[in-house]
């Protein structure tokens, strides 16, 4: 099959937007490089799109693309495996499918994984879940596995939106969570930028009822965004990192 590459540079602040608007135009993989302040995206497409340029398939383009996608162990729960493995799932864990060539947070991304396990450990049955930059909804899609009793999702980006719907039943909305009530949810799961949290920070503690959790991740483990609730530990993984959060 053809495969064709698009180089795309944003700024740092804005990658959860470029990874949404990548995956939105029907890219299938995206590779990102850090640059100072900036990051450049490797996008790969099945169909040549404006910009793009035929990937050489005799070079071995699949080390970025297309390698076969593992089952891997989240946490204590959580069994994060392709839609095509058909091996059983180990004893006391839960199912999650990796969302492929989706909106951003497929569960292939190290910042994806190391949120799904903040949620792994913090997540209890019964709790109400907001889901703050969805993505693709896997981790909405977490939560319902593990027993949460109310799923709220949102994201700025529209497309993002209705891709993550087509995911998970979960109640969502375009916006921010400057639109939802104070005090009303037990877990906040934020998987978007440090940048992002130290800005929405106020609004996130807001919503969360007393004594609650936020899982804020998204952001490089050399980065520590400043928010004011008392940090409760982080989770690293892949050079990403998630950090527990509580409103006290």
């Amino acid at each position: 099959m053809a495969v064709y590459r698009q180089v795309v540079e944003c700024a740092a602040a804005d990658l959860e937007l470029a990874l949404a608007d990548c995956y939105g135009r029907g890219a299938f993989s995206i590779e990102e490089q850090d640059l100072p302040g900036r990051v450049r995206l490797l996008v790969y497409f099945h169909e040549s799109v404006a910009g793009s340029e035929p990937v050489d398939e005799s070079i071995d383009w699949q080390s970025v693309s297309e390698q076969p996608w593992l089952a891997v162990e989240i946490g204590r729960r959580l069994w994060l495996a392709p839609p095509w493995d058909t091996g059983k799932t180990p004893q006391g864990r839960v199912r999650l499918d990796y969302l492929r060539g989706q909106a951003c947070g497929t569960g292939g991304h190290g910042a994806t994984q190391v949120c799904l396990e903040a949620i792994d450990e913090y997540l209890q049955p019964g709790m109400s879940f907001l889901d703050v930059g969805t993505g693709s909804g896997i981790l909405s899609i977490a939560a319902g596995l593990l027993g949460a009793a109310t799923i709220v999702a949102c994201d700025i980006d529209e497309p993002s939106v209705e891709i993550a719907q087509a995911n998970c039943d979960a109640p969502m909305f375009v916006g921010s969570v400057r639109s939802i009530r104070d005090a009303s949810f037990d877990l906040i799961a934020a998987n978007i930028n440090a940048t992002m949290l130290d800005t929405i920070g106020g609004d996130l503690r807001r919503v969360l009822k007393p004594d609650a959790i936020l899982l804020g991740g998204g952001f490089r483990i050399d980065e520590d965004p400043e928010l004011p609730m008392r940090t409760l530990e982080r989770f690293e993984r892949d050079g990403w990192a998630c950090a527990a959060y509580r409103n006290a």
